[in-house]
């Protein structure tokens, strides 16, 4: 199965890894499957650093590539099709992180490791956290 981390995910799997439910945690560690990290990741962790809402995230991205390898995770770029998909979602939903993780996961047919409920309000994104 492929799966996607949403941002929150990576960051807690790392370095908060009780945050994550055991069912979630079994998905990613299991290594049959495949584990996607978004460019998306790394983009929002910085602004959200930057503006002063999230400050742990300076030292995470300084080693992120590190990290990444550790879960064994392989990097997801964003492509024109994931920014047209995400552009032209049917969501009321106006992040556009999420808007981009949702794209990728639907283009990609991976499954969205998430604790956002927002994505329960978009058809197409199968989502694994429970």
């Amino acid at each position: 199965m492929r799966l996607l981390l949403d941002t929150h995910t990576l960051y807690w799997a790392v370095r908060e890894p009780d945050r994550i439910p055991d069912a979630a945690t079994r998905l990613i560690i299991d290594p049959a499957n495949e584990l996607l990290v978004s460019a998306v990741a790394p983009w929002e962790l910085g602004i959200k650093h930057r503006s002063g809402r999230f400050p742990e995230a300076g030292p995470f991205l300084l080693t992120l590539d590190r990290y990444v390898d550790t879960l064994g995770a392989s990097e997801l770029p964003i492509s024109i099709e994931h920014s047209l998909a995400a552009g032209q979602l049917e969501w009321a939903h106006r992040d556009p992180f999420d808007r981009m993780l949702a794209a990728q996961a639907i283009i990609e047919n991976a499954v969205l490791v998430t604790a956002d409920a927002a994505f329960a309000t978009l058809g197409g994104v199968r989502v694994a956290w429970r």
